[in-house]
């Protein structure tokens, strides 16, 4: 009993999220909760989530990708989300390969280094239009943590991120979210760029936001 309780504290105070760098909803949703959750004293659950597994290593032109939430005309929408959180970006026009990415992120242990580096990564692609794919890139914006080249290199060679990949992609998939980003807080799901008071709601007790029946 004494354990389940324990247990049920640590879940209550966790948030899994499940994104991807490609993904605008992805970003506005993950700055919103990250401000949040920091105030709130809540650990964000960071899950990497690969929208698109088979984009080559060099990337893809936009108008090639596959991912619905990526395509020209959808941008109306994008601008008034990102609006929502104080975010402001053009529209991209290339889609890279995320894998490098979600792994040096799977390395990186410390909360505090963590979520700001994830941040940093979302700023490169959407904000400096940056191939985030390429192993140099990530190498500089690691550079603003400490983070050696040789431990960003090590860490995108780790066969255990891609299979960190694998699960939270199986895991995913079991949980049925309609949409991404997916979270996860008191074992219930949600999905979607939540905003604010979605999560002032939810954190109430309250089912705020869209979601998934669990």
């Amino acid at each position: 009993m004494f354990l389940k309780e324990i247990w049920q504290r640590f879940n209550g105070r966790r948030i899994s999220i499940y994104a991807d760098f490609i993904d605008p909803f992805c970003y506005i949703g993950f700055q919103t909760l990250r401000h949040l959750a920091e105030a709130k004293k809540l650990t964000l659950d960071w899950r990497g989530f690969e929208l698109n597994p088979g984009t080559p290593p060099e990337g893809l032109p936009l108008t090639t990708a596959a991912n619905s939430d990526l395509r020209p005309g959808m941008w109306a929408s994008v601008n008034a989300l990102a609006d929502r959180a104080g975010l402001s970006f053009p529209e991209p026009r290339f889609v890279p390969n995320t894998r490098a990415a979600h792994f040096l992120v799977n390395w990186v242990k410390k909360p505090a280094v963590k979520n700001p580096l994830i941040d940093r990564i979302y700023q490169a692609y959407f904000i400096g239009q940056r191939d985030i794919g390429q192993i140099e890139v990530l190498i500089e914006l690691a550079s603003h943590f400490d983070i050696s080249a040789e431990q960003v290199q090590a860490a995108a060679g780790d066969v255990h991120a891609g299979a960190a990949l694998k699960a939270n992609r199986a895991d995913a998939e079991k949980r049925r979210f309609t949409g991404l980003p997916g979270f996860v807080f008191r074992d219930r799901t949600y999905f979607g760029a939540l905003s604010r008071q979605a999560w002032e709601e939810i954190f109430r007790g309250g089912r705020g936001g869209h979601q998934n029946a669990s």
